[in-house]
Formats: structure tokens, sequence, C-alpha cells
């Protein structure tokens, strides 16, 4: 494995403040620091990618985000401040060596306006002009390069050589004329990292944490790793969870959710008439009802009655091909959306088995994902495999279409309260992040930005909190969670702290949000399925006063504990309202409402130890001062300093 640790400040007696483990590779780790801004970069030869890190104020270092290169890297250089376009908000620019060019890549911080020169972005940077010669070095002089301003309106400096004369230095920071095939090429690379932004989110600071192995589930027999793409893999319920099972037939494993810990976690098995490729639970159904839709284009709805027993409710027949997705509506009851691999999309009421509307959405090209709006209820939103997003409003049978001029394989998809977000996995294993603004009466439904999430040959899922406007990415056959805080104004996509975790996980599923606990500042919870368990995982945000509720991270709630509405009235054209609720418990007191106390520059720990070091010589120094003093505090003066002096004759011979 490999890793890197941080010093803060670098003397003798330092320690180290802070360790980020890099993973296991066979590149030896590289470093590229930029003392500015504090950005941190990470790569090794060979890898398809580079890590980029902030280093806190105490020597920290924060991992934000890994961004992924086509090419394998064999190294990297930061570009000087001169040569970036400070005006576009360009902070700092890699230049990537690959082994058939050169590749450069901007970090960009995301601005309303760029007229002006936004000096909180570009802190004073050092000059051109060095501090001291080659001579006055070997002379024992000592000098600092001048710091200088990048605004590209700085005045001339005035600066002085070694040799004590003054030399008019004028400093022109202005974006360099870059020739067209290198702005093409950094065209290519903007989109990757154009979003980056530092400090901007209160979820910045999110970690993961595995929880204890008694949570967890062990044990499990005949899991499949191998699962149909269309299927997300693993659903968890309020009182069950659901997965794939090796063997002939359409087998799924049921296991309880409310007993964790043993050593052979038992699990009811489901038998279906074909192979299932989709599954989803019943929200209003105490998360006992399963729709199961397989290849031999019939949906199952099977009743859990304990781990001994199911019962088959009945069959739901309509479509011609593979159900290749299901989707419950959040908010009405027996509401279910499905769609088959030609396109055909049904809407069910599932209570009452039902055919409540038919639409045709994809012909030939069929779709790969779907979900609802939560707020507005009759808006359902699809993504074709040509690369069209499709909004269809069914109350009034209209549609928009946003076209994000992408090919896609597969996608997933999800509408949280602001933004809707949607993964695809493209041409050339590429897989990337998209935002759209949702088609609202007041807004306009079109693309607000993507995030790349690098090369691979599995598809990122996106586990939502609606409220908070995060996605969680996680792909199969990888271990780690990448958190995006999403919004639908500047900057659209903002990518939040990595958490890797242990194992290699096949398929994650997210738990209702009503078993987060607010005052812990837990914001999702997770369950990864891997080869033969299941583990616990809780999404949290590290704060310090937690005896008040946080109310900058959790604002009011949609309420979705119970239906708003039966899918006969939903198919007859209600209003759809969704209730909001505050969650802050009762009787606990706010963090805007707790009076901030100012303090004056105070220095803070680390560095308090670090100016109290001293060196061996005046430790020794210090402790012979401190024993003279408490021997003569203790003894007092001596006898003959007590005495009158002897005359001068009594000396003499």
């Amino acid at each position: 494995s490999s890793g890197i640790n941080a010093e803060w400040p670098l003397r003798p007696g330092s320690s180290v403040i802070s360790t980020l483990r890099l993973g296991a590779g066979s590149g030896v780790p590289h470093v590229k620091y930029d003392h500015d801004t504090r950005m941190l970069f990470l790569y090794a030869k060979g890898d398809h990618g580079f890590t980029y890190c902030e280093v806190g104020n105490e020597g920290t270092i924060k991992e934000n985000s890994k961004e992924h290169c086509n090419d394998v890297i064999k190294g990297i250089t930061l570009a000087p401040k001169s040569t970036l376009n400070v005006m576009a908000g360009e902070v700092a620019r890699l230049m990537i060596l690959h082994q058939t060019g050169i590749s450069p890549t901007p970090f960009i911080v995301p601005r309303r306006s760029y007229i002006d020169f936004h000096a909180d972005l570009f802190p004073e940077t050092r000059g051109p002009v060095p501090g001291v010669g080659a001579e006055g070095w070997w002379n024992g002089k000592d000098g600092y390069r001048e710091l200088i301003s990048l605004d590209p309106s700085a005045k001339s400096h005035q600066s002085k050589d070694s040799n004590g004369t003054e030399t008019a230095k004028k400093i022109e920071e202005a974006a360099p004329v870059v020739p067209a095939a290198v702005v093409e090429e950094n065209e290519k690379h903007k989109a990757v990292i154009s979003n980056l932004t530092t400090g901007q989110s209160v979820l910045r600071n999110i970690e993961g944490l595995l929880a204890h192995r008694d949570l967890h589930y062990h044990g499990l027999k005949n899991v499949q790793t191998v699962f149909p793409q269309e299927s997300n893999g693993f659903q968890i319920g309020r009182k069950y969870g659901v997965h794939h099972m090796v063997g002939s037939g359409g087998r799924l494993g049921v296991i309880d959710l409310a007993d964790p810990g043993q050593n052979n976690t038992p699990q009811l098995e489901i038998v279906n008439v074909g192979s299932p490729t989709v599954f989803e639970w019943d929200p209003f159904c105490g998360d006992e009802v399963l729709a199961v839709g397989g290849d031999c284009a019939t949906i199952n709805l099977w009743k859990i009655n304990d781990m001994n027993s199911t019962t088959l409710l009945g069959n739901l027949k309509g479509h011609n091909s593979k159900l290749s997705m299901l989707c419950y509506h959040p908010g009405v009851s027996g509401l279910l959306a499905a769609c088959d691999t030609t396109g055909t999309l049904i809407l069910w009421d599932s209570h009452k088995q039902t055919k409540l509307k038919t639409y045709d959405m994809g012909g030939e090209s069929g779709c790969n994902a779907m979900c609802w709006d939560p707020l507005d209820g009759y808006v359902i939103y699809l993504a074709q495999k040509s690369g069209k997003i499709i909004a269809l409003n069914c109350r009034t049978d209209s549609k928009k279409v946003v076209d994000i001029k992408s090919e896609i394989k597969n996608a997933r998809m999800g509408a949280t309260r602001d933004v809707l977000v949607v993964t695809v996995h493209g041409h050339g294993n590429s897989r990337t992040l998209y935002s759209l603004r949702l088609c609202r009466e007041e807004d306009e439904f079109t693309l607000l930005a993507s995030h790349s999430l690098g090369i691979g040959t599995s598809l990122y899922t996106p586990l939502l909190d609606l409220d908070l406007n995060m996605a969680c990415c996680v792909a199969r056959g990888e271990a780690s969670v990448m958190p995006f805080e999403l919004r639908k104004e500047p900057p659209y996509i903002l990518p939040l702290a990595v958490h890797n975790g242990i194992g290699t996980q096949y398929a994650c599923a997210q738990v209702n949000k009503s078993s987060c606990d607010v005052m812990s500042v837990e914001v999702m919870k997770l369950y990864k399925l891997c080869k033969d368990s299941v583990q616990f995982i809780t999404m949290l945000v590290p704060r310090l006063r937690k005896e008040y509720f946080q109310d900058d991270i959790f604002t009011t709630k949609m309420d979705f504990s119970s239906a708003i509405m039966t899918a006969g009235d939903w198919s007859s054209g209600n209003q759809y309202h969704v209730k909001s609720v505050d969650p802050c418990p009762e009787g606990v007191k706010r963090m805007s409402e707790v009076e901030v106390v100012k303090k004056g520059n105070q220095q803070s720990k680390i560095q308090q130890e670090h100016l109290k070091f001293k060196s061996h010589e005046a430790q020794r120094d210090e402790l012979f001062n401190s024993f003279a003093e408490q021997i003569q505090k203790e003894a007092g003066p001596l006898e003959q300093d007590m005495m009158e002096g002897c005359e001068d004759d009594e000396w003499s011979d």
C-alpha cells in the first residue's frame, strides 16, 4: 500500500499530523503542492488518474476527488502562475505527460461573473525576481522573493537585486496567448474538474463510518455477484433486504434486517418463473410486498409473511419484452411505473392490479433509466439510449426533451428537491455524472453541468438524499463511495470527501432516511453487499457541538412517511402536495441560535506546541538557570556577603 504523511511545520521534533492512504499499486507516489492555494495533487507513474486534496491550516489533508485520465500518466507538473487565466477563475493547471503527448488540465472555480478579478481565489505569490544572488548567498546574505499580485491590472513593482541596485520590474500577469491546439485540448479536459471548488459546501468534510461487525450480516450463501445490467443487485426496505442468488430459476434471497451479527445469516428464497431482472419494494405496504420483473415480460407481486413463507399476490401482464425498469412512486400508494426493453411504459395500480396508462417512450432505442419527481408527483423522467432525457407529464401527456449529446450504454437516475441526477456509462467505458434542472413550472428543463467519474466497466449508481440534494455514487467491483452536492445555481456539482471502504462491493442500497440520527449529524445510511456478507455504513458530517441541532445542514424535510394519495386519486388528477416537516427534535436548541463569541487571533494548539520547541542547548541552559535560582531562593544570601570588607592595609605585608 501507499500513503502520504503531513508534518507541519517541518522542523526538528515535528510529529505526523495527518495520514492519507492511497491504496495499493506498483507505482511510486509523487506529490505536487501549490503553496499559495494549499492544493495538493497525488499521482503514481503508470496510473490512469490522480487525487486532488487540500491541506488545512494545521496540516491536515482532506481528499476532495479522484480524477481519471484516458491514457497512462508518465508525469505531472504544475504550470507557472504567470500562465494561468486568472480572469476565468483558473487557480491551477496541471501539465500531464502521456505516452504520446501532454494534456493541460485546468482547475477552475466557477463564479457568476469573471468581469472583475477575484482576489479571494488568488493570494499573492512569489515574484520572478530572486531575493538574493549567488554571490550574496555565498557571502551569507538572506533574502526572499517579493510577493506580487496576480491581478492583471497590477502596476509596476520596484525590486532590488543582490547588489542593492534598484530595477523596475513590471509584472505582466494577463493570460498569455495559447495556441489553438492547446485550447482545444484544454476544453477536452476542462469538464473533468471545471466544477471543483473549495470550502463552499457544509457537507465538504463528510465521512463514512463502517459500523461494528455485530451490525453486519455474515455468512451469506449463494450471493450472485454478476447480475443483469438493468438491476441494481440489492434493495433495502424497512424490514427486509433482497439480492440475486446463484442457481437455476429466478431465485432471490431475502434477509431479515432485524437480526444482524449472526455468523450464518438465514435467507428466505423466492423462486420466480424466468430470470428476474429488476425488483422494487412497495414503500406503503409495510415493506413486505416486493415487485419482481423478469425476462418473461411479467411482474410478480410477492408478500413476505415471515422468514419462512411467502405469498404470490398476483401477476401484472401487459408488456411485450423483458422488464428493464421498475419504479414505485414515493408519495402515491400503489403507483408502479414499469418499462420494458422496447420502451413501452405502463403505469400500474399494483394494489388493485390494474393498468392506468400506457406510453411508447423509446421505440427500438428503448430506455434504461427512470425516476419520479418527488415534488411534482405527475412528472416522470426517462433516459433513452440515444442520449435524450425525457420529462413526461402524466397529467397533460406532454413531453420535454434534453439531449446530453452522449451515447448511453446504461444509466441510473434520480430526482432530489432541486435537481435531476443522471449517471451514464457511455462510449469507451466513460462514466459521467449529469445534473439537470427539473421540469417544473418555474424552471426550464435544461442541462446544468456534467462531471467525469472516470473510466470503468461498471456503472455508477446515485444514492440520493432528496432534502440535502446529495448523491453518493457507488459502482460494482469498487470499494469507494463518491459523494456530491448538487445545486441548481453555480457551482452546480460539488465533489465531497471520498469514502474508501473495506472490501469489494457488488451492490449498495440506501436505508430509509427516518433511521438517521440528526443529533449525530448522520446524513445517509448504506448497506453494502459483498461476496458473502452485508456491511453497514453511516455517512455523517463531523461537528464539535453535537448538543445543538445543525440547522445549517438539516432544513425542512419532505414527509413521505405516509402516502399523499392513492393510485386511483392520482389517476383522477387530484391535487398533489408534499408536506414539509421540521427535523429538529423537540426541546433542542438550534446551532444558529447559539451566541458565537469571537476570539482574537490565537494560535492553534499545534502551532503553540511548535513555538515552545527549543534546542537541546536552550533546554540545558534553562534547566541550569532554574536550578541556580531555586538554590538561591532556598539558601538566602551567603554569610560573607553580609560582612563588611577588610581595610586595605590588612592585606599589606
